[in-house]
């Protein structure tokens, strides 16, 4: 789930969730995280596409990666500023080559009445924000959370109205002329997915509960994903894989919304990368053995700059496994009060980082 630009607002829900961050012990181990301002160039090559905040990626193949934006800035004409640019609730951009400091973007939009307009339409009063998703063959499976408006004084301004996901049937035409068919959605506790991703038979959906941030799974085979048969969704239950939600038990505790899921790239076990809280975050990656856990605790891997500003706002920590020029390539989001986002362009862009791990997994980690 991102977060939208109304800072001032929620000012005071922020330093209350502060207050309540409790450290967790690290797992030790070598390695390095640096900002990576040759790829932050990425997302500043259009002059209309103003910043947003999300970013998630997937692959679509051939040397393209498709990017999922909530919250966008989208100027009406170039050279117009924030200030009075379209507020648009959704976007989605292709990259074209691996290596983010070196490939090219085209952002897209629609156009409705002249003006910018979303990719995922909205339902009435409920919008949608992007999350992640994946390419099985030729059909590409997306997923959105459904956002509401939540004037109550303890939100943030926004609520959870739970989640759908699309089948793309023709996904290397361009995002304005995809043909979107809703092919499931829930309402539960549990929304998914924050991460897919695909091992061996079966494709995996990370979900995060609400209000918890818990980590749930579920999978599917890749031939049911294929043939759209989303009745048989299996879900995690401690001890086995279990055909209701309702059995479901979480495998990471106390994550974040926009949690990132991905195969360690030394081959063996897997990596979590999060936010911890918001605000003044840090990201923290978790390793395990198998999808299904144990979790190593989470391990302190990169302190962003803004996190040290006054009346800090950074989120959205997630790793994009698709992508090169490092062990792990990370962004996350760096927000602002509604007057300085409307200024200050050095925020409200997806920031990179670049992470090089040490050469071995910890033996905790390491799958048998």
């Amino acid at each position: 789930m991102t977060y939208s630009c109304h800072w001032i607002r929620c000012k005071d829900t922020f330093r209350r969730a502060l207050l309540v961050v409790v450290a967790i012990p690290a797992v030790a181990s070598a390695q390095t995280a640096t900002a990576w301002p040759e790829a932050d160039k990425l997302f500043h090559s259009d002059p209309r596409w103003l910043g947003a905040d999300g970013a998630f990626s997937i692959d679509l193949g051939n040397d393209r990666v498709l990017w999922l934006f909530g919250d966008s800035f989208v100027a009406r004409k170039p050279g117009n500023g924030r200030r009075n640019a379209a507020f648009v609730r959704n976007t989605v951009a292709i990259q074209t080559g691996y290596d983010p400091s070196h490939a090219a973007i085209k952002f897209y939009w629609r156009t409705i009445k002249g003006e910018p307009a979303e990719i995922f339409q909205s339902e009435g009063k409920i919008w949608m924000w992007p999350s992640h998703g994946i390419r099985v063959g030729n059909r590409l499976l997306l997923f959105c959370s459904r956002i509401a408006s939540d004037p109550t004084k303890n939100s943030l301004g926004f609520k959870s109205a739970g989640w759908v996901a699309y089948f793309v049937s023709n996904p290397d035409k361009e995002p304005t002329a995809w043909s979107l068919q809703k092919a499931m959605e829930g309402y539960g506790k549990i929304v998914l997915a924050s991460s897919v991703l695909r091992e061996g038979e079966f494709v995996y959906l990370v979900g995060v509960s609400d209000p918890d941030h818990d980590l749930y799974i579920a999978r599917l085979t890749a031939k049911a994903v294929e043939q759209g048969r989303f009745s048989a969704l299996e879900w995690w239950s401690g001890k086995g894989w279990q055909p209701s939600e309702s059995s479901s038990q979480p495998v990471i505790r106390g994550a974040a919304t926009e949690a990132s899921v991905q195969r360690d790239p030394r081959v063996s076990g897997f990596i979590e990368i999060n936010s911890r809280g918001f605000g003044a975050t840090d990201i923290v990656t978790r390793c395990a053995p198998r999808l299904e856990g144990p979790w190593a605790p989470p391990q302190e891997i990169y302190r962003p700059p803004e996190s040290n500003a006054p009346d800090a706002f950074v989120y959205a920590g997630k790793s994009h496994p698709e992508l090169r020029g490092a062990d792990l390539v990370i962004t996350y989001a760096a927000n602002g009060s509604d007057e300085r986002v409307a200024t200050d362009m050095s925020i409200y862009f997806p920031r990179f980082v670049r992470v090089q791990l040490a050469q071995e997994s910890p033996a905790s980690c390491r799958a048998n």
